[in-house]
């Protein structure tokens, strides 16, 4: 619930009956605590994606003459720490590198690098005109960030840029609603304000050497995999191009 102090003094006894009508008794059998032990459901789920769901780069034809274009893989096993730092990263590819290539270059409508924390990368175009160039920039960017980290020992104004959209992204300001929004997938994350305290001071001091790093993760990602929807002759295209996918058939 979002609001002021005079809405919720408002709607106060409103709330305590609704929360003391609810089914349950607080001193009964507690449920499994599924933050520290693994769902029954999610166990069977991967056994059967691992032998049933294989890893394999996916092509789904429609009759389009654009693509979409994904990619993506494990950066971060799991239990490993993930710094501040790869939110900066991201971002200068997806601004940088992708914008530059996919977008302006290769005439695609958008270019998207994103990281989420639980370790995954994922680079992504929208109503793209290539397929298999497209997948080749993916390939093509822990190469450029390599560079691109020798380039920002020798530019410090440049990096103070790339943290600065970073934290933008971070602390940007939210209307009630979003507020809302926003406090209650941090309520179930479990996200602490001292650990996004933690993860903004490792934003801003993100070295140059953080990017090598970066670089280095995505040049041996784990599991990479393709997703793309497109027409069938730009998949034949792709498989000149030496990009072969496991096709399936939409309309």
């Amino acid at each position: 619930i979002t609001g002021d102090a005079a809405v919720f003094e408002k709607i106060q006894p409103s709330v305590e009956k609704f929360l003391g009508d609810l089914p349950g008794d607080s001193n009964a059998e507690q449920l499994q605590n599924f933050y520290s032990e693994p769902h029954p459901w999610a166990i069977q789920a991967k056994e059967e994606m691992a032998t049933e769901a294989p890893i394999v780069d996916e092509g789904f034809v429609v009759p389009t003459q654009v693509s979409y274009v994904g990619k993506g893989g494990r950066l971060y096993s799991k239990g490993e720490a993930v710094s501040g730092s790869t939110s900066v990263i991201s971002r200068f590819l997806g601004t940088g590198y992708m914008w530059d290539n996919v977008r302006v270059m290769g005439g695609a409508y958008g270019g998207f690098a994103q990281f989420s924390k639980d370790g995954i990368f994922s680079f992504l175009s929208y109503r793209d005109p290539n397929l298999a160039d497209t997948i080749d920039v993916y390939d093509g960017a822990s190469k450029a960030l390599l560079a691109s980290a020798s380039d920002l020992e020798n530019d410090p104004d440049a990096l103070a840029t790339a943290i600065i959209g970073a934290i933008g992204d971070m602390d940007g300001a939210l209307g009630p609603d979003q507020k809302g929004s926003v406090q209650f997938s941090r309520w179930l994350a479990r996200e602490t304000p001292e650990q996004r305290q933690k993860f903004r001071d490792e934003i801003l001091s993100t070295k140059p050497s953080d990017f090598k790093d970066f670089a280095e993760r995505l040049q041996a990602l784990k599991d990479p995999s393709s997703a793309v929807v497109s027409s069938k002759s730009a998949f034949e295209d792709a498989e000149k191009a030496g990009k072969s996918f496991t096709l399936t058939d939409i309309m």
